[in-house]
Order: structure tokens, then C-alpha cells, then sequence
């Protein structure tokens, strides 16, 4: 793999995303920010670089769910983290690992180190 590793990273609490920005550049991981499901899917949709994606399950636009299913479908085979404070029962769709909030952002880059190694390419 060439360059660094890109993260897109959907949460639109502005204090856990710089926490998480700050932590990932620790982890020699670039990072692409999306506050709202919108400017998610525009970086979906978009050709940049992604080898991870990061999502909430509360956005202020659309539901962390909608985002993680136009990721499978626009970008399959890029590891999902779907990152909840909820005790969630439901199955995971293939290719969604769930991480539960809070974390610490380190656990949460390591996790993400291990899943970007892990595939295809990595």
C-alpha cells in the first residue's frame, strides 16, 4: 500500500471528531472528515482514497444505518465501523464491525490499524 491509510470518518460531534483526527495522524492515518450523512455520501461517491470507514449511528440528517448501507454499496470491501452508545441487538451486515461508544481513541485507531492490514491490499 502507498501513502498513508485514509479513514473517512462520519461523527458530528466536533470534539470527538478533532479527538479522533488528532488521534488517527498519531497513528499515521489520514482522515476525511463528514459532520452530516450528506457530506458522507458526497465522500463516498467521490474518487478519493478510502481504506476505512468510520460511523456514528445518530447524525443529524439521516441515521448512521443509511450511511453504512451506501458504504457497502459504493465502496464495497472497505472495513465499516459502526460505532453506537446503544446496546444494539441487530445483526451486522457483512463486511460492519461494531465498535461501542465511548472509546478511547487509540483503541478505536488500533482497531482500525488491524481492519486496514487485515484487507485485501493492506
Amino acid at each position: 500500500m502507498s501513502g498513508k491509510p485514509c479513514v473517512l470518518l462520519v461523527e458530528d460531534e466536533f470534539l470527538i471528531r478533532m479527538a479522533l483526527v488528532d488521534t488517527l495522524s498519531d497513528f499515521d492515518m489520514d482522515c476525511t472528515e463528514a459532520g452530516t450523512g450528506a457530506k458522507a455520501l458526497a465522500a463516498l461517491e467521490g474518487s478519493g482514497r478510502i481504506d476505512v470507514i468510520v460511523v456514528d449511528m445518530v447524525l443529524p440528517d439521516m441515521s448512521g444505518q443509511k450511511v453504512i448501507e451506501a458504504a457497502l454499496a459504493r465502496r464495497p470491501g472497505t472495513p465499516v465501523v459502526r460505532c453506537s452508545g446503544a446496546a444494539g441487538n441487530e445483526p451486522l451486515l457483512p463486511g460492519v464491525h461494531a465498535f461501542p461508544k465511548p472509546y478511547v481513541a487509540s483503541k478505536l485507531a488500533e482497531f482500525l490499524k488491524k481492519l486496514i492490514d487485515a484487507a485485501p491490499g493492506g
